[in-house]
């Protein structure tokens, strides 16, 4: 027995065991394009950050949510001792990841630059989102280079780095960036996951699923897509049963193990108005779908999207909805790729057919729109922001399109003469300041920083000026206990009428007194024009 148990294990006891090389994933051809591609991002980022004239307005809450972070026992009227930061995360509207990374970032630009608190902060928002904006070069071309090879994952790559709106947007205090990479690296992982299926790619795209959730609630969109994509599998037969349910357990650990004890601590899915609305079964629209509505001021929201479709009243719900998704998806997409796009889809159809990976995008870019719908009929609002995640698909389609495009056209113009042209057609508009229009702000919250005193009453509806001047750094600041206070300031701008922004709820308060026969404007800018012709004017109102 033991001489026959000896003789089978002979060979193989004291044998050499081969070293067997790991598999490569990425070689030298790839190293290039993505240094190529982040030298590329890092410049368009770099040079939108360094000719920023102010922020997008949102941008401000994010780095107040950040420095409540560091110090959360601040209040806007003194100190409060009990509050932690667990309170903070808790209370707050938005997930911690964007405003936690703004928090750590702000602790580098305060040791190297001499900025004030408001502007120091505003510059580490801003620099997250370039950070996470370069980042996103890789997903970006592995989810293409697996898809449809390396030129592919190049120029994909490349068009969400330079079209205007993406580009813009990522280079903005906003969390649209740092979003962008999470959902586009869970997207990646997706996409691999159900070309090469295995409980560890699933366990993988979960996680990142939860870390977008955690930017955003409408992150976990890509676990949906996915176990939707692996429930049309088993439905094709291309998966057995009990795999598939394997599969899918692990992506929904993955989710709960990064997004659980966020969601634990909120006790609900989001503490954001839109999802709440959303799921909100009293806001039920069922009966309005095809009518318009009577008040578009019924629900006013402090701020509102610059770039955006409004609903207006008499209009079909579903109707402008759609209408709203398609218009904004096509402008995010800077309407070339679009149709490049769109293109590729019919075009590539039978490769898309047999592609679980092409499947997945396809169902994300359904989801996505289909959510956009629905925000729209509740909201009343689509904007270009919301399409970020259809312009990433998009991105990649289009990418797909040209060397197609190139062989409808005989070889006469080469996809990479087409990639060249759209880029430079892209920049001019992509390398424009950001916020030129709103400079203005930033100059009159320094001087209201100078000049009002304590008890003072600030009216700014934008909210801009009051947080250069250091008065909302925690919180928007309640009015003074002395009603009518003996001094206010009101900021304005050279637009402001009562029939515009009428989200923003201090408008009127401004206009009343900029109306009033006892104001004067105190401050102008630009400074060194006269009053009339100024941009921004704050005005004193002394009772």
């Amino acid at each position: 027995m033991a001489g026959a148990v000896g003789a089978r294990l002979g060979p193989a006891v004291g044998g050499r065991m081969e070293a067997v090389a790991p598999r490569r994933s990425l070689f030298a051809a790839d190293y290039l394009r993505l240094a190529a591609l982040a030298a590329v991002a890092a410049a368009v980022h770099l040079w939108l950050v360094g000719h920023t004239a102010t922020t997008a307005r949102d941008g401000i809450g994010f780095a107040r949510y950040a420095i409540n972070l560091q110090s959360p026992h601040q209040t806007a009227v003194g100190h409060d001792e009990t509050r932690t930061i667990r309170q903070i995360v808790e209370e707050a509207q938005h997930p911690p990841a964007y405003p936690a990374a703004i928090w750590a970032a702000g602790k580098l630009v305060r040791r190297f630059t001499t900025l004030p608190h408001p502007e120091a902060y505003l510059l580490a928002a801003q620099l997250v989102s370039a950070a996470a904006a370069v980042l996103l070069v890789v997903p970006t071309y592995l989810t293409g280079r697996m898809l449809f090879g390396r030129s592919v994952g190049f120029a994909a790559a490349l068009l969400l780095q330079v079209l205007p709106t993406p580009a813009r947007l990522t280079s903005d205090a906003l969390t649209e960036a740092t979003y962008l990479l999470a959902v586009s690296t869970a997207v990646m992982f997706g996409v691999r996951a159900v070309r090469r299926p295995g409980v560890g790619g699933f366990l993988l795209c979960g996680a990142a699923t939860g870390f977008a959730y955690l930017v955003r609630p409408e992150g976990l969109i890509v676990a949906g897509a996915v176990g939707l994509t692996a429930g049309a599998l088993l439905a094709a037969r291309r998966w057995p049963l009990d795999l598939t349910l394997g599969r899918v357990a692990a992506l929904l650990v993955g989710v709960v193990f990064v997004a659980g004890p966020y969601i634990a601590l909120i006790g609900k899915l989001s503490n954001k108005k839109s999802p709440q609305e959303l799921l909100n079964p009293e806001m039920n629209p069922r009966e309005k779908l095809f009518h318009g509505q009577a008040d578009a001021r019924a629900n006013p929201v402090i701020a509102a999207p610059l770039f955006a479709e409004w609903r207006e009243s008499g209009s079909s719900r579903v109707l402008w909805a759609g209408q709203a998704v398609a218009t904004e998806t096509v402008k995010a997409l800077y309407y070339v790729p679009a149709v490049l796009a769109v293109f590729a889809i019919v075009r590539l159809r039978r490769r898309v057919a047999a592609d679980p990976g092409l499947w997945l995008l396809l169902v994300l870019a359904g989801m996505s729109g289909l959510l956009l719908m629905a925000l729209g009929i509740k909201v009343g609002y689509v904007s270009e922001r919301h399409t970020l995640l259809l312009v990433m698909i998009g991105c990649v389609f289009a990418a797909a399109a040209l060397e197609p495009v190139s062989e409808l056209l005989r070889g006469r113009v080469r996809a990479e003469w087409l990639l060249a042209l759209i880029v430079l057609a892209a920049l001019p508009s992509t390398l424009k300041p950001l916020h030129a229009n709103r400079e203005g702000f930033k100059h009159a919250g320094r001087w209201l920083a100078d000049n009002v005193k304590t008890g003072d009453m600030v009216i700014d509806p934008f909210e801009w000026s009051q947080w250069y001047s250091g008065r909302s750094l925690y919180a928007i600041p309640p009015d003074p206990k002395e009603d009518p206070p003996r001094m206010t300031y009101a900021v304005v701008d050279d637009r402001t009428r009562a029939d515009e922004h009428v989200r923003l709820p201090r408008l009127e308060a401004a206009i009343n007194v900029m109306n009033d026969g006892r104001s004067r404007v105190v401050y102008h800018w630009p400074e060194d024009g006269p009053v009339e012709a100024a941009k921004v004017k704050v005005y004193q109102l002394v009772r």
